[in-house]
């Protein structure tokens, strides 16, 4: 598993767990929080095969999830970090409203 450059700044709000590097439901929602209010260095720093691969699972507001399904939607994309999986069912209308 690939360590998180976390970013402390993002995350003033939240108290990071001891274990954050191999707590999958805090990478989860780190990369969800980089990719809602994380600027273009901290989604250098996640990488872009980390987003493609936790995109799928993340809750994610309507228009950031659009722009990233659009990204890796795009043949050079694809060639280089494959499709995406099917959004799953239980987020489909956390990222609707």
């Amino acid at each position: 598993m690939r360590l998180l450059p976390i970013n402390e700044k993002l995350i003033w709000d939240y108290d990071i767990p001891a274990d954050a590097q191999e707590n999958e439901a805090f990478r989860s929602w780190y990369v969800a929080r980089v990719l809602s209010r994380g600027g273009d260095a901290d989604l250098r720093a996640v990488g872009f095969q980390t987003i493609h691969d936790y995109l799928p699972h993340l809750v994610l507001p309507r228009e950031i999830r659009d722009f990233w399904e659009w990204y890796f939607s795009q043949q050079h994309v694809q060639v280089r970090y494959g499709n995406l999986d099917s959004v799953p069912e239980t987020h489909s209308e956390s990222y609707r409203a």
